[in-house]
C-alpha cells in the first residue's frame, strides 16, 4: 500500500484545497487524509477522505492541561501546534496506520512519498514529516514531560533563548519547532538534512533564500517541462523541488499559481511574484 498523507485543518481557507490536490495529483495511489472540521469538509473531493478532528482530542486535550504558553501569537494557535502530533499519532493509531506523510496545508508536494530515503525525514521540518506511531509516541512522551517538569521547561526556555532563530524582541519563542531539535539532538548519530537530498529538496521557506538563487526576497522559482527547481546558489546547478511551503499570509495567495495541471509542461518560465505569473525564460 502506497504511503498515506495527512493533512490537520481547522478552518476553511482557499488555499487548502491545492495543497490537497498537488497531493492527490503528485501522488494518485496514496490515499489522502483531512483531519479537519465540518467546515472544511467541502475539501474533501476526488478519493481525499475527510475525518473529524474532534474524535482524536483526547490526549491533546490532556497535554492543553500541562501547556505553557511563551510565544507572541495567540495561545490557541500554539498550543494546537503542539496538540496536532498528539490528534496524528491517535489518528493513525485509530486506522493501524504505522508510517505516513504529514504535511502542513500550506506545502505544495511534487514527489512521490513512497521513497525510501525519506523514511527517515523526521521532525526535521514540522510542515513536512514523515512519521510512524512509534517515533511519534516518542515525540509525544517527550514534549509532555518538558512541560509537566519545571526543570526541564527550563531547559526548552534556555534553548530557545540562546537560539536566533526562536527569539523575538529578546522573547524567547516556545514551539513544537523548538522540542523538534532537542528531540533529535538525542540521538548522537542523527544527522540532520536540512531537506537537502541529492540534487533535489524539501523546502523550508519560500521566502528564505540563504542557498538558492533569489527574487523579490524569496526563492526564484524555475519550471522547466512541467518540473519546478531552484538554483544553487554556489554551484548554479538546478536543484528539484520535492515541495514549495508557503509560509506566511501573503504567500498562501500564490499557491493557486504553482499547481502542477496548470502549469505548462514544455519550455522554461520563471515566477514573477510582482505580477504573479510565470515569465519565459530567454536564452
Amino acid at each position: 500500500m502506497s504511503l498515506p498523507i495527512v493533512f490537520i485543518h481547522r478552518g476553511d481557507d482557499e488555499y487548502l484545497a491545492y495543497a490537497l490536490a498537488q497531493a492527490k495529483w503528485s501522488n494518485p495511489n496514496s490515499p489522502i487524509f483531512l483531519l479537519g472540521k465540518p467546515v472544511n469538509q467541502q475539501f474533501a473531493q476526488n478519493g481525499v477522505i475527510h475525518v473529524r478532528i474532534d474524535d482524536y482530542m483526547g490526549t491533546a486535550a490532556n497535554f492543553a492541561k500541562v501547556y505553557k504558553h511563551i510565544h507572541y501569537m495567540p495561545f490557541e494557535y500554539n498550543l494546537f501546534c503542539f496538540q496536532r502530533w498528539f490528534i496524528l499519532r491517535d489518528f493513525m493509531k485509530s486506522h493501524n496506520i504505522q508510517k505516513c506523510c504529514y504535511l502542513d496545508s500550506d506545502v505544495m508536494l511534487y514527489t512521490d512519498v513512497n521513497q525510501p530515503q525519506f523514511e527517515s525525514f523526521f521532525m526535521e521540518f514540522v510542515w513536512t514529516n514523515f512519521v510512524d506511531t512509534q517515533r511519534l509516541d516518542r515525540f509525544c512522551a517527550f514534549v509532555t514531560s518538558h512541560f509537566e517538569d519545571l526543570g526541564r521547561f527550563g531547559q526548552v526556555v534556555s534553548f530557545a533563548h540562546k537560539s536566533k532563530d526562536h527569539v523575538r524582541d529578546g522573547m524567547p519563542l516556545i514551539t513544537d519547532m523548538v522540542l523538534s531539535v532537542m528531540y533529535l539532538r538525542q540521538f548522537a548519530g542523527y544527522r540532520l538534512t536540512h531537506g537537502l537530498f541529492p540534487d533535489a529538496f524539501f523546502d523550508g521557506n519560500i521566502q528564505q533564500s540563504y542557498l538558492t538563487e533569489s527574487l523579490d526576497g524569496k526563492k526564484k522559482v524555475y519550471l522547466k517541462n512541467g518540473a519546478l527547481y531552484c538554483k544553487d546558489n554556489q554551484s548554479q546547478r538546478d536543484h528539484r523541488l520535492y515541495t514549495l511551503h508557503f509560509q506566511g499570509t501573503i504567500m498562501k495567495h500564490y499557491m493557486k499559481f504553482f499547481y502542477s495541471p496548470a502549469l505548462a509542461q514544455a519550455g522554461s518560465f520563471y515566477f514573477d511574484y510582482q505580477r504573479a505569473k510565470w515569465q519565459p525564460v530567454h536564452a
